[in-house]
């Protein structure tokens, strides 16, 4: 019954969002283009043996207006580097615009920002921040979206050995249920980068076409990331967490992980609440 149910409540949702979909198509069709970061998080890790400099870029969307089309005219995009930023321009970064300014092309539909990142100078263990914030484009009938009109760029060295299996308990926050995984898998894809086996109460997920039922997070030296991503990087529901995503826990002694706390969220369903909190602690076995 629960598998029916989801699939029910995930045909309604994708109805109605596609229906908020076209009417802010619809609201905007004689008004701006609408730009903004396509993520407002970012995590970048390394190790000692990463001694040149990194290319890294992140990319500014044309996310709506103007019946969906493309702007046939140059969108001139102003940004500027927060004071709450721990990272050091020219030494830990260079951002490689000139003038603090990005141009998102005529007939496009994106533009990167390109930045230069020293891991050779940055210290073990402690991360530094980028904080970048879009302006008012210089440019007619543009705007800058106020939910993605900042970044907040995470890069770091340090090290990170998460993989492995792990008893789960998730609790979703507005009603108490409690779901139990006790082999729950982490798998790593990369340095630091890693993908669970499950997400909220949902371990069935690719039964209904999904390429996975985990979501993807990072390790940043001990803090956890979760950027914005589609449930199973499938379904409409978006799953994000917040600043803190959560910690992990290492012995004292060995330095071997002993458990992972998470703090996430899925939006997107059709039921009317806007968005489900969990906590998920995964126990080392």
């Amino acid at each position: 019954m629960k598998k029916i149910k989801f699939i029910v409540v995930t045909i309604v949702s994708l109805l109605a969002l596609q229906s908020c979909v076209k009417d802010d198509v619809e609201n905007n069709a004689k008004g701006n283009y609408i730009v903004g970061f396509r993520n407002v998080l970012g995590s970048y890790i390394y190790t000692d043996d990463d001694v040149d400099p990194v290319q890294i870029a992140e990319p500014i969307n044309l996310i709506g207006g103007q019946n969906g089309t493309v702007s046939n005219e140059d969108i001139i995009i102003p940004f500027t580097v927060d004071a709450s930023s721990t990272a050091i321009a020219g030494t830990d970064y260079t951002i490689n615009a000139t003038g603090n300014i990005v141009t998102l092309p005529a007939g496009g539909d994106f533009v990167q920002l390109p930045i230069t990142v020293n891991p050779s100078v940055l210290p073990g263990n402690v991360p530094k921040t980028i904080v970048i914030t879009l302006g008012t484009p210089q440019s007619d009938n543009a705007v800058v979206s106020e939910s993605k009109k900042t970044i907040t760029i995470t890069i770091a060295k340090c090290e990170s050995d998460l993989a492995g299996t792990y008893s789960l308990t998730v609790t979703r926050l507005d009603n108490g249920a409690v779901y139990d995984f006790p082999n729950e898998v982490i798998t790593q894809l990369a340095l630091g980068e890693y993908v669970t086996s499950t997400t909220g109460p949902y371990n069935d997920l690719t039964d209904d076409g999904a390429p996975r039922n985990g979501f993807i997070f990072k390790d940043v030296c001990q803090s956890i990331v979760i950027e914005e991503q589609y449930l199973g990087d499938y379904f409409l529901n978006l799953v994000e967490g917040d600043t803190n995503s959560g910690t992990v826990t290492l012995h004292p002694e060995t330095g071997e992980v002993v458990s992972i706390t998470m703090y996430y969220s899925i939006r997107g369903f059709s039921s009317g609440v806007p968005r489900i909190y969990f906590t998920a602690v995964y126990t080392k076995i």
